[in-house]
């Protein structure tokens, strides 16, 4: 069963998001700034469990709409990185039209 992790978005000033990070299970949080250090936390947090986590969203009621297009637009640069990391896992043809499997 996957460990539960919830990832709070808040913010210091509009603009300004920052990501609360809590490992439920081992009653950890940490603060990530970016989404960088926000990947290499739950990489680093999720080793614990072997990776069988599930992650939920939540986020502070004052969180302005600018920090939440900001961050959402950041993870949807974020998210499509992971798919096309993923494809090149599987053998997925890229965007070079080379694929390993044909």
């Amino acid at each position: 069963m996957a460990v539960k992790f919830i990832s709070h978005v808040d913010e210091k000033n509009p603009g300004d998001w920052f990501i609360e990070l809590t490992d439920t299970l081992g009653e950890k949080t940490v603060t990530c700034n970016d989404l960088e250090e926000y990947k290499k936390n739950i990489e680093i947090m999720g080793e614990d469990y072997a990776n069988d986590i599930e992650v939920v969203w939540t986020k502070s009621k004052t969180l302005s709409p600018v920090s939440y297009q900001d961050l959402n637009d950041k993870m949807a640069v974020l998210q499509k990185e992971y798919e096309e990391e993923i494809n090149k896992i599987n053998g997925q043809q890229d965007d070079t039209g080379f694929n390993p499997n044909a």
